[in-house]
C-alpha cells in the first residue's frame, strides 16, 4: 500500500451530496448554498468509486439533507459494494422516523448515523429547526436505527436557546438514549446564522461553562467521542485540548463543484490571529479565531497560552 492510501485509510471522505433539506434552521451556515445544483446519482457514485481508489475506508455521506435523496439507499449499497468499513449518514432524522425507511438504510450499509439534533426537548429544537414535530420524529429515527444495530450520536449547534441545558442534552442523548458520541459546534456565523445572530448568538465565553459541564458529564460516563468545535484552545484549560481536534482533524471534502483535501475545519483563509496569538504553542493546530464571529463579538475574549500548556 503507498503512504497516500495508507493515510487515507485513516482519513475520513466527506461526500456532500447537495444542499437540498426539509428544515429551515435558524442557524444554518449553509443557506446561501440551497439554490446549488446537487450531484448527480452518477457524479457520486463516480466519487465513492474514486475514493475508494485513493484508500479511503470510511465514508460520510452529508447535505443538506442526505436522507431526501431518491437515490440514496442506492449510493449507501454501492458504496458497501465498493468496500468502505464504515458508511456514516449526517441527518436531522425526519426520514428515518419511518421505520421502513430506517430499516432499508441500514440494510444498504449505513452502519453509523450521526443525527443533528439542537435541543434536549421539542420546544427548544423544534423553534431552532423552524418545523413543528421535528424533534420527536429525530428522536423516532434515532431509536428506529439504534434498535437496528446502527452506532448513533448527535450534534448540536450552540446558540442562545440551549446553551444553558447542555448538561441537560448530555443526560438525554447518552444517557437515556445511549448515542456513542456528541459534536458540540459552536456556529459559523454565515448564512442564516449571521443573518440571526443578533437574536440567537451567545459569546463563547457566555457558553464556555455550559461546554465545560456537559463535557465532564460526557467524559464521566466514558462516551466513545465528544468534541468541541469552533472554540480556541485558549479559552479551556489544558485538560480539555484533546478534546478539541484542530489540525488534527483533516478531511477530504468532496462538495457540488468543489473538492478540498485536508479541509482544516473549513478554515482555510476564513481566520484571523489577533497578537495576543503570535506566540500561542497551539496556534498552528487552532489558527486563530473565525472572522465571521469577530465580526460579531470582536477578540477580546482571545487569550495568550503559556508556554507549557500544550
Amino acid at each position: 500500500m503507498s503512504a497516500a492510501k495508507a493515510a487515507n485509510a485513516a482519513r475520513v471522505y466527506e461526500l456532500t451530496l447537495g444542499y437540498a433539506c426539509n428544515y429551515n434552521c435558524a442557524f444554518c451556515s449553509i443557506a446561501g448554498k440551497k439554490h446549488l445544483a446537487p450531484k448527480t446519482t452518477a457524479g457520486a457514485m463516480a466519487d465513492i468509486a474514486q475514493a475508494r481508489r485513493e484508500g479511503f475506508r470510511t465514508i460520510g455521506f452529508g447535505g443538506g439533507e442526505p436522507t431526501i435523496r431518491p437515490d440514496i439507499l442506492r449510493l449507501t449499497a454501492f458504496a458497501k459494494k465498493a468496500g468502505f468499513q464504515t458508511i456514516r449518514v449526517q441527518t436531522n432524522g425526519i426520514m428515518l422516523s419511518y421505520g421502513a425507511f430506517a430499516r432499508r438504510l441500514v440494510a444498504a450499509g449505513a452502519g453509523y448515523v450521526k443525527f443533528s439534533i439542537h435541543g434536549h426537548k421539542p420546544g427548544i429544537h423544534d423553534r431552532l429547526t423552524r418545523v413543528s414535530g421535528s424533534f420527536d420524529r429525530a428522536l423516532a429515527g434515532l431509536r428506529n436505527v439504534r434498535a437496528l444495530g446502527a452506532r448513533t450520536s448527535v450534534d448540536i449547534v450552540i446558540n442562545r436557546f440551549n446553551y444553558r441545558f447542555l448538561p441537560q442534552y448530555v443526560e438525554t442523548f447518552a444517557i437515556r438514549e445511549g448515542v456513542s458520541g456528541i459534536g458540540f459546534i459552536y456556529p459559523i456565523y454565515e448564512g442564516a446564522m449571521k443573518t440571526n445572530a443578533r437574536r440567537i448568538a451567545v459569546k463563547m465565553s457566555e457558553a464556555l461553562p455550559y461546554v465545560k459541564e456537559a463535557v465532564e458529564l460526557a467524559r464521566g460516563i466514558l462516551m466513545d467521542r465528544h468534541i468541541v468545535f469552533n472554540m480556541p484552545y485558549c479559552l479551556f484549560e489544558p485538560e480539555y485540548h484533546q478534546l478539541i481536534p484542530g489540525a488534527k482533524l483533516k478531511l477530504k471534502v468532496n462538495s457540488p463543484g468543489q473538492v478540498e483535501e485536508n479541509v482544516f475545519l473549513g478554515s482555510k483563509g476564513s481566520k484571523l490571529r489577533p497578537r495576543v496569538c503570535a506566540a500561542c504553542p497551539k496556534l498552528e493546530d487552532c489558527g486563530g479565531i473565525w472572522k465571521n464571529y469577530a465580526a460579531v463579538f470582536g477578540t477580546g475574549e482571545i487569550k495568550k497560552i503559556a508556554a507549557g500548556d500544550k
